[in-house]
């Protein structure tokens, strides 16, 4: 593989209303703050392919705390939020939820709370139950009957699965087995039809999955790769210990990186200067290289 991959840290939704994100996430789904920080000041954005940037911030986590996937709500402030989420056949991502009557108990909730669900299904077949719902800003997200709160996995829509999958193993070292759609899958997407493929990845040092995936029914979205202002999600991040080495790896094998790394003021609460790293994969969404400062 061209990187060292440690293990992912977080993956980044983008809002509109922080605030109101924070209590949707928080009080309906049971994930828990870890700390609310913004820059002080704007900084430049080359990082972001933006020109200036700044922004407010919200990381939650699950049951497994830090050592997990953690969720990174993001405000924007500069630039201002822009566009809309993924569609269901664009981008979407998942969490799991501890049990069945916890899974429902969450649906109705979020419904209470005026927010648009899309499908729920009950376990079939050794498939976890499952439920897709709308956040506040009609972000599209999975809740699954596990044992766990927590961040599952990200789904990384493509239109050619052979050639993502290429990509991730050549770049990420990650491979999988190619998997149809389980059988609750139009009930739980509130679709008439649901006929896709997809491949598992695991990811090393978390309970985390990127799954790919392609879809037959209901029908592709084609669209251009997503600004980093775009509402919903833009990004999941890992962790590189050698950032540096790692973008020149990138480079060499001709993965498109917003710029070289650089260093970004987080905000309090955060370390100072992290060094990040932005690219594309094969489809077009994006990964960030995270390297603590030291």
């Amino acid at each position: 593989m061209a990187i060292h991959l440690p293990r992912p840290y977080h993956l980044n939704v983008n809002c509109s209303d922080l605030d109101r994100s924070l209590a949707f996430y928080q009080d309906l789904l049971g994930l828990r703050p870890v700390t609310r920080t913004a820059p002080v000041a704007p900084q430049p954005g080359a990082a972001f392919g933006l020109d200036e940037v700044q922004w407010d911030a919200g990381i939650l986590q699950g049951d497994q705390g830090m050592g997990d996937v953690v969720l990174d709500l993001l405000q924007w402030t500069v630039p201002e939020p822009t566009g809309r989420p993924a569609t269901l056949t664009e981008q979407g991502f998942a969490m799991g939820v501890s049990g069945q009557p916890d899974r429902d108990d969450a649906v109705a909730r979020i419904a209470d709370a005026g927010h648009e669900g899309v499908g729920r299904a009950p376990a079939d077949a050794g498939v976890p139950a499952a439920a897709v719902v709308r956040d506040p800003d009609v972000t599209l997200f999975e809740l699954l009957a596990f044992g766990e709160l927590r961040v599952t996995h990200v789904f990384g829509n493509c239109a050619d699965l052979g050639a993502a999958a290429a990509w991730y193993e050549q770049v990420l070292g990650l491979t999988g087995a190619v998997h149809g759609l389980p059988p609750t899958a139009a009930t739980v997407l509130g679709v008439d039809e649901a006929r896709a493929r997809s491949i598992p990845l695991a990811l090393p040092g978390a309970d985390f999955r990127i799954v790919l995936r392609s879809w037959d029914a209901p029908a592709p979205v084609a669209r251009s790769p997503r600004r980093a202002n775009e509402r919903g999600i833009f990004r999941h991040a890992l962790f590189s210990t050698d950032i540096a080495g790692d973008h020149e790896a990138l480079v060499g094998l001709g993965v498109h990186c917003f710029s070289p790394p650089v260093a970004l003021a987080m905000g309090p609460g955060l370390p100072d200067d992290l060094l990040a790293l932005f690219f594309h994969d094969a489809a077009g969404a994006c990964l960030e290289l995270l390297q603590p400062p030291g």
